[in-house]
C-alpha cells in the first residue's frame, strides 16, 4: 500500500468483491493505515458470490460477467464521476476471471491500491516480515524480433502458485508466442507491499505492448494466472481496449478428470462488432442488382402461391406438388407447415435501396420489405460467385423465412433467446430448409422445367446452395475459436444429406424425384462428440481448439443401426474441426466422406 505521506486529499472508495471470504465494513477499515482512517470513505460492495460459484460449477461465464458489468455502472461508476479525485481501495476475494475484468473496467481509474487477504494470518492488510526477502520477479524473457504471422499468444503469470506450462500446452498446444512472468518464489503470502505487485502488472503490460506492436497477426492472448484477486486486479487494469488483442483467461480446476485443468473463462476486451471495409464500386453494384433480381423473382414467387391457393391440396406438399409418390413420408409435424398463399408472402416487398442492414437478413414488420445488408451479399457472392445459384439463394433463403412465419411461429418476438432450446431450433430450421428447398423445385418447374430433369443433381446443388448461404452469415471475422453445438449440428446434418443425395438411390436404382422426398423428409441423424464442451450466455458451444479434443466420435444412426466412428487414418476427426474453424465446406465434405462410405458399406 502506498505510504501515509501519500495520503490522498479527498477521500477513499472503500471496494470489496467477495466469493471465498466475506468482508465487512469493518474488516475493512480495520485494515487501512491510521492516516487513511481519517478520510471521508464511501464502500460499495459487488456482491456476486453465488454466482460467481454458478460460473465456476457451470462453466458457463456469461451471466457472471453480464452482473459485473451492471454492478459495475450502477454502483461504482456514478461514484468515480461524483468524487474523481478519491482513492479506491480493493479488497478481494473473487475467481481471478472476475478480479482481472473488473480491473479492465477499471482501467482509466489510475489511483487504485490493493490490500490482500493474508492467507497464513486469515486477515486483511499488508503484513511486513522482517528478514523476509521481498517478492522478487523472475528475469522476464521479451522476444526481440518481429513476426507478422497469425496465431495467438499465451502468457503464464505464477505469483501464488507456478503455472506448469505442460498443462498449459494441453489447452493452447501451438501458440505463436509463450511468455512466463514469475515471481522467484511464489507464494500465496509472497507480496509485502503494493510495489511488489506493481512490478508484475507493470512486466504484464510490457508483454502487452510487445505484443501489441511487434506480432500484429496475435489474434488472442491466452493468459494463465495463478494469482492472488488483487494482483488479477492489478493485470486487468494493464490491459489497453486499443493496443491490446482480446485476452481470455482461464479458472484453475484441478478437479476436472480427462480435461484440461484450466478451464476457459472470460473473454477480456473482446472486439466489438468491426466495421467493415468499405466495398468497392463492382461489389456496391452487385448487391444493389442481388436486390433488384429478388425483387423480380418475388413477383413469380407470388404467382406460384396464387396458383396454389386457386387448387390447394389436402397439405401443403399435396398442393406443392401434386400427384407425386411418397408423399406419405411427410407426416406428424411435417404437414403443420403452411401453404405458401398462407404466409406473408404476398404483402411482402424488397427494399433495393437500403444498404446497411443491422440483422444482415430480415423482414422489417413495419414496412412488409425484405432488407439485405450489402456487406452480407458481399460475402454471399464469394461463397456464389454464379449470379443464377445466388438468385436462388436468395429465393430459398426467403422461402426459409415465410416458413417461419407459419404455424413454427418463430418471428422477431418469439425468436428472443430461442438459443436456449437448441435440439427444437435443430427440427424447426430442418423443417423450414426442406420446405423452401421444396418450393424452390416446384417454382423452377414451372420457370426452366429442363433445370429438374435430373432431379438429383438439381437438389445436391441446392444443398451446396443453402450450405453456403449459411456460411455466408458466420463468415465475418478470423477462424472460428467455437462453435455452437446446434449450428454445427445443422452444418453435418446437410453435409450428410448431401452425401446421400449424391449417392442417389444406390445398387443401380434410378433416382427419382419420389426417392429424393423420402430422403429429404427423414432428419439424418448425426452427432459428434469429443470436442471441450463450453457453456456461455445460455447456448453450449464446441471448441475447435484440436488441443481440447477428448476421445473423438462420430456417431450415426441410419436404416435403424448405430454407427461410432472414431479417429483413423482415413477418418480424421481433428482434421474434420481445422475445416470448420477454416469455414471451409468442401472440407468439411471429404473429410465426412471416409465415414458415410464406412456407415453405407
Amino acid at each position: 500500500m502506498n505510504e501515509p505521506n501519500d495520503t490522498p486529499r479527498s477521500g477513499l472508495i472503500l471496494l470489496s468483491q467477495p466469493e471465498q471470504i466475506g468482508i465487512s465494513p469493518r474488516d475493512m477499515t480495520g485494515a487501512l493505515p491510521d492516516a487513511y482512517k481519517l478520510l471521508p470513505r464511501l464502500d460499495v460492495e459487488l456482491d456476486m458470490a453465488e454466482i460467481a460459484r454458478q460460473a465456476v460449477h457451470s462453466r458457463d461465464w456469461g451471466k457472471a460477467q453480464r452482473t459485473l458489468e451492471e454492478l459495475f455502472r450502477t454502483k461504482l461508476a456514478p461514484l468515480r464521476e461524483k468524487h474523481p479525485d478519491y482513492r479506491l481501495v480493493y479488497f478481494g476475494s473473487s475467481p481471478v476471471p472476475l478480479a482481472l475484468y473488473l480491473g479492465f473496467l477499471l482501467y482509466t481509474w489510475q489511483q487504485v491500491e490493493v490490500i490482500p487477504h493474508h492467507h497464513a494470518r486469515r486477515a486483511w492488510g499488508w503484513f511486513p516480515e522482517p528478514g523476509r526477502a521481498p517478492a522478487r520477479l523472475a528475469r522476464v524473457q521479451l522476444p526481440d524480433y518481429r513476426d507478422q504471422s497469425s496465431g495467438v499468444a499465451v502468457i503464464r503469470v505464477s505469483t501464488s502458485h507456478r503455472v506448469d506450462p505442460h498443462m498449459t500446452q494441453r489447452v493452447v498446444s501451438n501458440p505463436l508466442l509463450e511468455l512466463d512472468i514469475a515471481l522467484e518464489s511464489p507464494a500465496e503470502d509472497a507480496f509485502t507491499r503494493q510495489e511488489e505487485m506493481q512490478e508484475v502488472a507493470r512486466a504484464f503490460r510490457e508483454a502487452l505492448n510487445v505484443i501489441g506492436t511487434r506480432f500484429p497477426g496475435i489474434q488472442r492472448v491466452h493468459l494463465f494466472a495463478s494469482v492472488q484477486p488483487g494482483m488479477a486486479l492489478l493485470l486487468g487494469a494493464q490491459i489497453n481496449k486499443t493496443m491490446h488483442p482480446p485476452v481470455q483467461t482461464y479458472q484453475y480446476a484441478r478437479h476436472v478428470e480427462n480435461e484440461p485443468y484450466h478451464l476457459r473463462a472470460l473473454l477480456v476486451n473482446a472486439p466489438s462488432h468491426l466495421e467493415p471495409l468499405p466495398l468497392t464500386e463492382e461489389e456496391q453494384s452487385r448487391a444493389d442488382g442481388d436486390r433488384g433480381n429478388l425483387l423480380e423473382d418475388l413477383e413469380q414467387m407470388k404467382e406460384l402461391a396464387r396458383r396454389e391457393q386457386e387448387n390447394p391440396g389436402r397439405s401443403w406438399i399435396a398442393g406443392l406438388l401434386p400427384g407425386t409418390e411418397a408423399l406419405l413420408e411427410f407426416s406428424a409435424h411435417w404437414l403443420h407447415l403452411s401453404a405458401l398463399y398462407e404466409t406473408p408472402l404476398s404483402e411482402t416487398t424488397v427494399e433495393v435501396g437500403l444498404r446497411a442492414v443491422e440483422d444482415s437478413f430480415r423482414l422489417d414488420s413495419s414496412s412488409n420489405a425484405w432488407q439485405i445488408d450489402a456487406h452480407w451479399l458481399a460475402r454471399l457472392a464469394r461463397r456464389i460467385p454464379e449470379a443464377a445459384r445466388r438468385r436462388r439463394a436468395l429465393r430459398m433463403l426467403v422461402f426459409h423465412e415465410l416458413a417461419h412465419r407459419g404455424p413454427q411461429a418463430l418471428t422477431s418476438w418469439s425468436s428472443k433467446e430461442i438459443g436456449r432450446f437448441p435440439k427444437v431450433l435443430e427440427e424447426i430450421d430442418y423443417h423450414a430448409d426442406v420446405w423452401a428447398m421444396l418450393h424452390e423445385y416446384a417454382l423452377t418447374k414451372t420457370r426452366a422445367p429442363d433445370e429438374v430433369a435430373d432431379p438429383r443433381k438439381f437438389f445436391v446443388d441446392l444443398v451446396r446452395i443453402a450450405t453456403e448461404t449459411m456460411w455466408a452469415f458466420d463468415d465475418d471475422g478470423p477462424p472460428l475459436q467455437e462453435i455452437q453445438t446446434r449450428r454445427l449440428n445443422r452444418y453435418l446434418i446437410w453435409y450428410w444429406q448431401y452425401l446421400l443425395l449424391e449417392r442417389g438411390a444406390g445398387r443401380g436404382q434410378k433416382t427419382t424425384l419420389e426417392s429424393i422426398l423420402a430422403r429429404l423428409a427423414q432428419r439424418p441423424l448425426i452427432e459428434l462428440a469429443g470436442p471441450t464442451v463450453i457453456a456461455h450466455d445460455e447456448r453450449v458451444f464446441f471448441a475447435l481448439d484440436t488441443a481440447r479434443v477428448n476421445v473423438p466420435e462420430l456417431g450415426v444412426y441410419h436404416e435403424g443401426r448405430l454407427h461410432r466412428h472414431g479417429t483413423r487414418p482415413d477418418f480424421n476427426i481433428n482434421a474434420l474441426l481445422e475445416r470448420v474453424r477454416a469455414r471451409d465446406g468442401k472440407g468439411i465434405l471429404e473429410v465426412l466422406r471416409s465415414a458415410f462410405t464406412l456407415t453405407l458399406h
